[in-house]
């Protein structure tokens, strides 16, 4: 026991490049308007699909319309999803398509049995989509007008048949974008970014934000009726995607689209209430063995550099050099303040906490309740994807 923590230091070190390493290298490269111009103007574009489902999102969605009527790619179709809102959502959508026929909105008065709300949303907006392309992006997105042009550039050229981007995250406070930032760090390790476009199936991505999709393609793989009961919808099209041998790819748009995630420290929180525990597929053994390997990988390294002496005490703190730099890289992805550079192990316990509280939430309620409607653990655990 006592090599494994005279030599504990370097293992963690090694854990550390191992995991994220390859995605900083190459992160780099996969910024958007590094990988393709788009083809000249006499180019004949296809027709893009975009759904925006919306539920209570008075706030957000006439912007997130607006900006997307100013795109600048030639040929495209609104299909916008009022999923049972009780604010002005509805009326909001109604009064931008009357200034604009490319905006057809459809009013969700029901939720039909046997689905979660935007799903259903997604996947009627889906079938009324004439486009050879459909994106599903989320009401409270921004985005700046040659976005859509950029993107379907890639999506042609390398034929593509799911492409996602990463949106730009509008910082906020202190505390809030040290949560966003060690968001940003776990989601890195999780996905590995750079092996969402080789072939093997275990390396997928879904962003809610932006999801552009070949329409034939997503209907071959059975679309949201797959995943109609699942919580984390966006990641688990990919997963769909993936699954069924189909080309993907992760790109970071630079200030193409963004998007002000939560709007305060404790709003991160409240906002992993739904996901967090979905994303161990609602197991406490899976997350207990989750945490406790991110106890080790990001914690233990301080406990090395208090309790070692000698040489064996450089492993850690090379391993601490090394891990608040890249929390550091990743707070300039997800645009947060440079000074979170200290908040690793903080925003790590935050981070711990939310995926607890959602998952004690969960098991206390025996579900998940969001935005007014209940959905029942077994049926959520049965219908995992």
């Amino acid at each position: 026991m006592a090599w494994l923590i005279e030599y504990g230091g370097w293992i963690l070190l090694a854990v550390w490049v191992v995991t994220l390493g390859p995605g900083w290298l190459t992160f780099r490269k996969r910024l958007l308007h590094r990988i393709t111009a788009p083809p000249d103007s006499n180019f004949d574009w296809p027709l893009v699909s975009i759904v925006v489902p919306a539920r209570d999102e008075a706030g957000q969605i006439e912007t997130t319309l607006r900006s997307l009527l100013a795109l600048n790619y030639p040929r495209f179709e609104i299909i916008a999803i009022n999923d049972r809102s009780q604010d002005d959502t509805g009326v909001l959508m109604d009064n931008v398509a009357k200034d604009d026929t490319r905006i057809r909105v459809v009013h969700v008065r029901e939720l039909p049995s046997g689905w979660l709300g935007k799903n259903h949303a997604l996947a009627l907006g889906a079938r009324q989509a004439a486009g050879e392309f459909i994106l599903f992006t989320d009401g409270d997105i921004v985005f700046q007008p040659d976005i859509l042009t950029s993107t379907m550039a890639v999506m042609l050229e390398k034929s593509y048949d799911h492409l996602c981007l990463i949106p730009q995250l509008i910082p906020g406070r202190y505390l809030e974008n040290s949560l966003v930032t060690q968001f940003t760090l776990l989601f890195s390790a999780g996905v590995q970014p750079w092996l969402v476009s080789s072939p093997i199936k275990r390396f997928y991505a879904g962003i809610g934000a932006f999801n552009l999709v070949k329409k034939s393609s997503y209907e071959q793989c059975g679309g949201h009726e797959t995943i109609r009961m699942d919580i984390l919808d966006d990641v688990k099209l990919g997963k769909l995607f993936k699954q069924n041998g189909f080309r993907q790819e992760l790109l970071v748009p630079g200030d193409g689209i963004a998007v002000r995630w939560q709007t305060s420290a404790w709003g991160v929180i409240r906002g992993l209430e739904k996901n967090a525990f979905a994303s161990v597929n609602y197991s406490l053994v899976t997350l207990l063995l989750f945490t406790v390997a991110i106890l080790i990988i990001e914690i233990f390294p301080y406990v090395g550099m208090v309790v070692v002496d000698g040489p064996a005490r450089w492993g850690y703190i090379a391993t601490l050099l090394f891990a608040h730099t890249y929390y550091a890289w990743a707070g300039q992805m997800a645009h947060a303040d440079w000074r979170t550079f200290p908040m690793l192990p903080i925003s790590l316990l935050g981070m711990l906490f939310a995926y607890w509280r959602s998952a004690f939430i969960a098991l206390k309620n025996g579900g998940v309740r969001w935005r007014d409607t209940f959905y029942p653990l077994d049926v959520l655990r049965k219908n995992l994807y």
